[in-house]
């Protein structure tokens, strides 16, 4: 009990982390640096139902996906995965180079089967947004990729030509990958 004036008032604790963020599964905050980052926008139609594509993408945070060509592995940090405030441990390859760099992903914003976006702690500052929509035929799966290297101008504008050339590859390898995944029998 803490005494203020007259009156005792019992102090309120409050703990913060992924784990005590509320349980909504919609948050519409969007990403962070969205207007600084240089994005990539791709899209594919996938033949399969939009829930399986979906759960594909909201899954990769939680397992290294076999689909993703710049995710190395994925430890997850939260206890409860696919909501805004889950992190992973996640290491990325952005280059053709067998290197890889190790960040915190954290999931910024989710609409159950409409989009997911996430943005990491590295020094590239990426940031991926998922949005998926129906069609006759099955689905259309958007991939915005975000990066904002840090650095220096002069090395930011080397990194930011430099990948681009690789992430548009790695981009649309992602969506083939996907799509072979999302569209294999089951």
């Amino acid at each position: 009990m803490v005494k203020r004036g007259k009156e005792e008032v019992q102090p309120r604790i409050v703990q913060l982390g992924p784990d005590t963020l509320s349980n909504h599964e919609t948050q519409d905050t969007p990403p962070p640096d969205k207007n600084n980052a240089t994005r990539i926008v791709r899209s594919i139609s996938i033949r399969a139902p939009l829930e399986r594509c979906f759960e594909l993408i909201t899954r990769q945070l939680e397992k290294t996906p076999d689909w993703d060509p710049m995710i190395m592995q994925v430890d997850p940090i939260s206890i409860k995965h696919v909501r805004v405030g889950s992190m992973s441990r996640v290491a990325f390859n952005l280059s053709d180079a067998n290197a890889f760099e190790e960040a915190i992903a954290m999931i910024r914003f989710f609409r159950p089967n409409k989009a997911i976006s996430w943005a990491s702690t590295h020094s590239t500052r990426l940031q991926e947004e998922w949005q998926v929509q129906h069609q006759p035929s099955g689905t259309i799966v958007t991939l915005i990729l975000g990066y904002n290297p840090t650095g220096s101008l002069l090395r930011r504008l080397a990194s930011r030509i430099s990948l681009r050339r690789q992430l548009e590859k790695a981009v649309s390898e992602t969506l083939e990958n996907l799509k072979a995944t999302a569209e294999r029998p089951q």
